[in-house]
C-alpha cells in the first residue's frame, strides 16, 4: 500500500500546482482595466466645419494691347492702385507716329484743296461734281487721319476704372502679341471667395422657395493665418458636383474689408455651423475616432460605442457611422454633450468588464 501511495504522489503533486495556477486566473476576471476616455463636446462645436478657399475678384480684367509691340513702359506693379485713364503700360509707337504724320500731311492738302475747289465753285470756275470729288477725297483723308490717331492711341494701354493692379504677368522691354495679358486689374468694393461643398452636406440642406440653398447657412470666412471672421452671403453655386470630389463649387461676396489687402488667389477658409441643420427629427452628428467604433454585440452588423458609467461600469450605445473625416468618424446615436467615451480598444470590451479611466503618468 505506502508503495501504491508512493507512486502516486506525482500525480497529486501535479494537480495541486494546476489548481493553485487557476486560482489567479479567475481572479483576473475581475482586474480593473485602464482605458482611454474622450468627453463629448456641445453638438454645436461638432457641427462646425472648415473648407480651404480662394479669394476671388467679383469685378476682373485682363488688360491687352490691340497690337503686338516692344514694351517700353510698365509702369505699375502688383497691389498698387490705378485711377481711371491712367497710362499703365506702353509699346513701341514709332511706326505708327509715322502713320499719323503722313495722313495729317494728306489730310491738310485735302483741307486746302477743298477750300480751292469752294472758292473756284463760287465764281464758276468749277463744276459741282469737281467740286463734290475734293470734298469726298477730304473726307477719306480725315478718316484715315483719325484712325491713325486711334493706332497711336492703342499704343498706351489704360486702366479701364479705378481699382488695384493684381497681377503684371510681363517684363519690360519684351516683345507683347495682340491680346496678350500686360496686367490684370480688379475692381475694389466687392471680393468672392469660392470653396467646394461636399455633397453630403448639400443633401442636408432644405431647400426654401425652390433653390437649394436658401438662408440654411451663415458664412463666416477667415482670410490667411487671422482669426478674425467676416461674414459673407451666397452668390452663387453649380448645380453639377465635380466628377473627381463629389463636391459642388460655391461662390460667396463680401464687401472689401478696410483693415487687410486682399488680393486675387490668395487663400481663406469658409467656416459653416452646421448645426443650424439639425432639427427635431435629425440627430446631432458626432465625430470619434475610427477605434471607438466596434461590431462586438450580439449583432455583428450593429455599430455600437462603448459610454462610461461611473464607477468602473461602460455601456453599449448602438450607433449610424457616417462619413470618414479628419476630425474623425462621423456617428449618430443615442449620445449627449459630457459623455465619456472610450476612445480605443472598443473592440475588447464586454459588459462584464471593469475600468477605470487611463491617466497620462507624468513624465510621458
Amino acid at each position: 500500500m505506502p508503495a501504491i501511495l508512493l507512486r502516486l504522489l506525482p500525480a497529486m503533486l501535479a494537480l495541486l500546482v494546476l489548481t493553485g495556477c487557476e486560482q489567479p486566473q479567475a481572479q483576473s476576471t475581475d482586474a480593473i482595466r485602464p482605458v482611454k476616455l474622450m468627453t463629448l463636446q456641445s453638438a454645436n462645436a461638432a457641427a462646425l466645419r472648415q473648407f480651404p478657399a480662394r479669394v476671388e475678384a467679383s469685378t476682373r480684367s485682363n488688360l491687352s494691347f490691340r497690337m503686338a509691340g516692344e514694351l517700353l513702359e510698365l509702369n505699375v506693379s502688383p497691389g498698387q492702385r490705378v485711377s481711371e485713364g491712367e497710362v499703365i503700360a506702353r509699346i513701341d509707337d514709332r511706326n505708327v507716329q509715322s502713320e499719323l504724320d503722313s495722313a495729317r500731311s494728306r489730310l491738310q492738302l485735302a483741307e486746302a484743296t477743298l477750300e480751292r475747289m469752294r472758292y473756284t465753285l463760287q465764281r464758276g470756275a468749277v463744276s459741282q461734281s469737281q467740286f463734290d470729288q475734293s470734298e469726298s477725297e477730304w473726307r477719306a483723308a480725315r478718316a484715315t487721319f483719325e484712325q491713325a490717331q486711334e493706332q497711336v492711341e492703342h499704343t498706351k494701354l489704360r486702366a479701364p476704372y479705378d481699382g488695384v493692379i493684381a497681377q503684371v504677368p510681363v517684363d519690360n522691354r519684351q516683345i507683347v502679341q495682340v491680346q496678350e495679358t500686360v496686367a490684370v486689374i480688379q475692381q475694389p468694393g466687392q471680393l468672392d471667395v469660392v470653396f467646394h461643398l461636399p455633397e453630403q452636406i448639400v443633401q442636408r440642406i432644405p431647400r426654401s422657395n425652390g433653390a437649394p440653398f436658401g438662408d440654411a447657412l451663415a458664412f463666416e470666412v477667415r482670410f490667411g493665418k487671422s482669426d478674425k471672421p467676416y461674414l459673407a452671403q451666397l452668390a452663387s453655386y453649380t448645380t453639377q458636383a465635380s466628377a473627381q470630389s463629389l463636391a459642388y463649387e460655391v461662390t460667396l461676396t463680401l464687401p472689401q474689408p478696410d483693415d487687410i489687402t486682399l488680393l486675387d488667389g490668395m487663400s481663406a477658409n469658409v467656416r459653416l455651423d452646421l448645426s443650424a441643420l439639425q432639427t427635431a427629427q435629425t440627430a446631432p452628428l458626432w465625430r470619434l475616432p475610427p477605434d471607438a467604433v466596434s461590431y462586438s454585440g450580439d449583432n455583428p452588423e450593429q455599430a455600437q460605442v462603448w459610454r462610461f458609467i461611473e464607477p468602473h461600469r461602460v455601456e453599449a450605445v448602438p450607433v449610424e457611422v457616417g462619413t470618414l473625416t479628419s476630425q474623425g468618424l462621423e456617428v449618430t446615436g443615442d449620445l449627449s454633450a459630457g459623455d465619456r467615451i472610450v476612445a480605443a480598444g472598443a473592440h475588447r470590451l464586454t459588459t462584464e468588464t471593469r475600468v477605470t479611466p487611463w491617466e497620462k503618468e507624468q513624465g510621458l
